[in-house]
């Protein structure tokens, strides 16, 4: 429970930080009063290649085997009320090879807020040279919970008929492309078509490009030897109110099972990172996040932790896969 006259400050200074963590300038459109749930940023992920669900629906499929993944990141630690995120998604190929479908579900509390999604997502892949081509589209909705009901009214015993708990739900959908061969992968997608804007009890819906994120991923692995390998990727996000961002990185993978390695990021954020492949069917990864520049010094990092399971069920899937 917070205090209302602290709940101001941690709510801005979170908005604040967070933009910041992302490039904005917080005068932009996050700062206003009105929410605006499509032009929230898509989230941070360390270790976007292995959740590529949650960033691209063409990503459906693409491990071609019914693959599971959760995902825990704690934001900003030491910061009271900074986003803590958890995700699942799971996803599978068809048969005939050519469709997939999958699951994608997010929560993100950050103060005394929840957001929570549920996405359907769905792939067309066909066969281009030597790897495939994937046509991704998602649906589902975004639930927002403000439960302000929980800020504890300064002095005791006052109360403020302004902080009432309140609900929305907001339809989106995205669209996505991805092209992967056993030595690298490409991807460029939107992952929310739709803005909405509430006031006054009133929702709002609109198509604005200017509110999207493009989000671009690409790697490739380059093999030293059998036992020795290294694979540069790099994740670039777009707005055309904001510009351009990136995380940039490698990985040093030894005996196809302990992976090492780090990004920058272009918010002056430092990530370090190490993955293991236990079986074929589990690995686990951990991530954790330096902030540089105005946000050093301020919180304790951040961690992100990954588990994935697989269901080799299928004849053509590749063991290992590093994409």
């Amino acid at each position: 429970m917070l205090r209302n006259k602290y709940i101001l400050l941690l709510l801005i200074a979170l908005n604040s930080l967070m933009l910041k963590a992302q490039g904005v300038d917080p005068n932009v459109s996050e700062a206003d009063p009105n929410l605006k749930i499509g032009q929230r940023y898509e989230p941070i992920y360390s270790q976007y290649w292995v959740n590529g669900l949650a960033i691209n629906p063409a990503y459906t499929g693409s491990r071609e085997c019914f693959s599971n993944i959760i995902l825990y990141r704690n934001q900003w630690m030491g910061f009271e009320g900074a986003p803590v995120t958890q995700t699942l998604s799971s996803h599978a190929p068809f048969k005939d090879e050519k469709n997939a479908a999958g699951l994608f579900i997010f929560h993100e509390e950050i103060g005394v807020t929840d957001y929570f999604e549920v996405y359907g997502n769905y792939a067309f892949r066909f066969q281009l040279g030597q790897g495939r081509l994937s046509l991704g589209l998602r649906a589902g909705a975004t639930f927002f919970q403000g439960n302000y009901s929980d800020v504890v009214a300064e002095p005791e015993g006052a109360t403020d008929d302004y902080l009432v708990d309140e609900s929305e739900v907001f339809p989106n959908a995205g669209v996505g492309v991805y092209y992967y061969t056993d030595q690298f992968f490409a991807g460029l997608s939107v992952p929310k078509l739709l803005s909405y804007e509430v006031k006054n009890s009133q929702k709002n819906m609109s198509v604005s490009p200017e509110n999207y994120d493009f989000l671009f991923t690409a790697g490739f692995l380059y093999s030293f030897s059998d036992k020795v390998r290294v694979r540069p990727t790099a994740l670039f996000r777009y707005r055309l109110n904001n510009g351009l961002q990136f995380d940039a990185g490698a990985h040093f993978i030894f005996y196809d099972a302990v992976w090492f390695g780090g990004t920058y990021r272009m918010s002056n954020e430092y990530s370090f990172m190490a993955e293991y492949q236990a079986t074929e069917q589990i690995r686990a990864g951990v991530a954790y996040d330096i902030a540089g520049g105005d946000l050093a010094g301020q919180h304790n990092g951040s961690l992100e932790i990954i588990l994935r399971y697989e269901f080799k069920y299928r004849i053509r899937a590749v063991s290992p896969r590093y994409f």
